[in-house]
C-alpha cells in the first residue's frame, strides 16, 4: 500500500510583495545577503530567482513531468479508455516509464522507474482520473454500434407490424441468454471520473469453466423453463439438481 505523505506546510513563509521587492533590491545593486535580511526573503530561494535557476512557480519539489507532460499521459489513458481498453495501475506506471524513458527523465526516479506513490500523487495532480473496478466486456460485445441496434428494433417492429401482433402480446417470445465464468477478474482500472461504469475489453470469457442460462418469456409476462448448458463433455447428475421446475439441462463440448 503506498503510503499517503502528508505536507506539513503547503504555504510560503515568506511575503510575495517583499520577496518581489527583495529581487527589486538586488537588481538595483545590492548584494543578495543584503537584500534577503532586508526584506526577510529566505536566502537560497532569493539566489536561486536572481540566478534563473527556478523552473517552477510551485512550493515543493517539481514534478517528474512537466504539465503539458502529464496532460500527455491523461490524454493517452482516455484515449484507451474510450478504445475500451483502460489501462490498470501497473500497465499506467508502465506507460508513465516508457515515456519518462523516452523524455530521457527516467533518472529523476529515485527508484529508477515510477512507483505507486508517483501514481498516487499523479491521480491527485488530475481530478479528471479516478481508478474505479472494471468489469470484462466480449469483444462481439464492445463491437455492437448504435446504428446496428436501431436497426435491429426496426426490424423488430416491421416484424410485430407485418404479423398483426401488437394485439397479440401471447404470440410475442423473447429469448436470451447470460453466460456466468468461475474466474472473472475485477482489476481496478483508470478512468474518466464521470465514468459510471467501467468496461474492459476482453477476448473470450475468462475463466475455465462456463456456464450459459436461456431464459424466455413472452410479452405478456409468462416465463418457460430456464435452459442450462455447461462447458462439458458429460453432464454430470449433481449439476441438474436445485434448479427450477422444470429447468432443462445440458452440455456443450466446445
Amino acid at each position: 500500500m503506498p503510503r499517503k505523505y502528508k505536507k506539513k506546510n503547503s504555504y510560503k513563509k515568506y511575503s510575495e510583495s517583499n520577496f518581489l521587492l527583495a529581487i527589486q533590491y538586488v537588481d538595483a545593486g545590492y548584494s543578495i545577503r543584503e537584500s534577503s535580511r532586508r526584506y526577510d526573503a529566505p536566502y537560497s530561494t532569493l539566489n536561486a530567482h536572481v540566478n534563473h535557476e527556478v523552473s517552477h512557480d510551485r512550493v515543493g519539489r517539481p514534478t517528474i513531468f512537466n504539465k503539458e507532460e502529464e496532460d500527455n499521459l491523461e490524454k493517452a489513458a482516455l484515449l484507451l479508455q474510450s478504445w475500451g481498453v483502460p489501462l490498470t495501475i501497473d500497465e499506467f506506471i508502465n506507460l508513465s516509464k516508457q515515456y519518462a524513458l523516452s523524455l530521457n527523465k527516467i533518472n529523476l526516479f529515485r527508484t529508477g522507474t515510477s512507483t505507486y506513490d508517483w501514481l498516487y500523487s499523479f491521480l491527485n495532480r488530475h481530478h479528471n482520473l479516478i481508478l474505479k473496478k472494471s468489469y470484462p466486456l466480449e469483444k462481439k460485445r464492445a463491437a455492437l454500434t448504435n446504428e446496428q441496434v436501431d436497426k435491429w428494433f426496426q426490424l423488430l417492429n416491421k416484424l410485430i407490424e407485418e404479423n398483426n401482433l401488437p394485439n397479440r402480446p401471447a404470440q410475442i417470445f423473447n429469448a436470451d441468454e447470460s453466460g456466468m465464468s468461475d474466474n472473472i477478474s475485477y482489476s481496478k482500472v483508470i478512468v474518466h471520473r464521470h465514468t459510471s461504469n467501467a468496461y474492459r475489453v476482453q477476448g473470450g470469457t475468462g475463466g475455465r469453466s462456463y456456464i450459459n442460462v436461456m431464459f424466455c418469456g413472452s410479452a405478456t409476462g409468462f416465463l418457460l423453463p430456464p435452459f442450462v448448458i455447461y462447458k462439458s463433455k458429460r453432464l454430470f447428475d449433481e449439476w441438474c439438481v436445485g434448479g427450477p421446475s422444470d429447468t432443462g439441462y445440458d452440455c456443450a463440448k466446445k
